[in-house]
């Protein structure tokens, strides 16, 4: 505040040394630059766009199948639900585990 109001000198060092730093900055306006930056961001953008619609498409997969396990169990009972609900809460605790290593590879 006090070198906004004049109060303070103008360092003369300090605007050498900002003036190399931006003199040493890329020129990122060169057009195959440009053109590679925006392959590499439209790239990453395609696997999470792909990645989102794979987890959709799971998901309804499940849901459709615990509505077919639904059915049946009206039909059978309610022990065989029981049992299977601990076997796909194993599977997903599994699915869980290889999709975060997956992501973290």
């Amino acid at each position: 505040k006090q070198w906004y109001q004049r109060r303070v000198p103008i360092t003369a060092g300090i605007i050498y040394q900002l003036q190399d730093v931006f003199n040493l900055l890329p020129n990122l306006n060169v057009p195959d630059l440009m053109k590679a930056f925006t392959v590499k961001t439209n790239d990453q953008n395609l696997v999470m766009y792909t990645a989102s619609i794979i987890r959709a498409v799971i998901a309804l997969h499940s849901l459709i199948n615990n509505k077919t396990t639904n059915r049946a169990a009206e039909k059978e009972g309610t022990k065989k639900v029981e049992v299977e609900k601990e076997d796909k809460d194993e599977k997903r605790k599994k699915y869980r585990l290889r999709l975060c290593v997956d992501t973290t590879a």
